[in-house]
């Protein structure tokens, strides 16, 4: 099964961005601008891994992050942060609240897809390309 990456983040050209390196790669890409939006994603897409914002409209991503921990259908899923916020308390906080991962912003596409396979594969997801 071709894993799903939810994208969750305000910034279109960013999402877009991503979005071409993780096809290129051969994953399946969702997206969703704000956290409200990445709720409902993640909920009715059943994504395999989330990359999330912190800073977003609406519900940032510490929320989004709690919600979906709490939540049955989600407390499982892979959660990795992306900021541009280079603070080792932020750090320490999205891992707090259950996070897989915390990369600042902003990152190559080699250092992206080696930590998001790293994820996989520590949850047992891996795939074969």
């Amino acid at each position: 099964m071709t894993p799903r990456i939810l994208i969750a983040d305000d910034d279109e050209g960013l999402r877009h961005l991503l979005h071409l390196v993780l096809r290129h790669e051969g994953f399946e890409v969702i997206e969703a601008a704000d956290g409200v939006e990445a709720l409902a994603r993640a909920y009715d897409s059943n994504p395999t891994l989330v990359l999330l914002d912190v800073m977003m409209p609406g519900l940032d991503g510490y929320d989004v992050c709690r919600q979906l921990r709490s939540d049955e259908r989600t407390h499982r899923l892979p959660i990795v942060f992306v900021s541009a916020i280079d603070d080792i308390t932020q750090r320490n906080a999205t891992l707090k609240l259950g996070a897989d991962d915390c990369i600042k912003k902003p990152i190559g596409p080699r250092e992206l897809i080696t930590r998001l396979r790293e994820v996989l594969e520590r949850r047992g997801l891996a795939w074969v390309m």
